[in-house]
């Protein structure tokens, strides 16, 4: 799942959000240090 959400945020230009990878936390499709790490790809 943490490879897929990574691809959709795309460095933050993709159609995923932040709050969507909040969402994914709480339904523990991913955890919150994948979390921080997904968001360190922001351009």
């Amino acid at each position: 799942m943490f490879e897929t959400l990574m691809r959709l945020y795309n460095g933050g230009k993709g159609p995923l959000t932040a709050a969507m990878l909040a969402n994914a936390v709480i339904k523990n499709w991913i955890n919150d240090a994948e979390k921080q790490e997904i968001l360190a790809t922001k351009n």
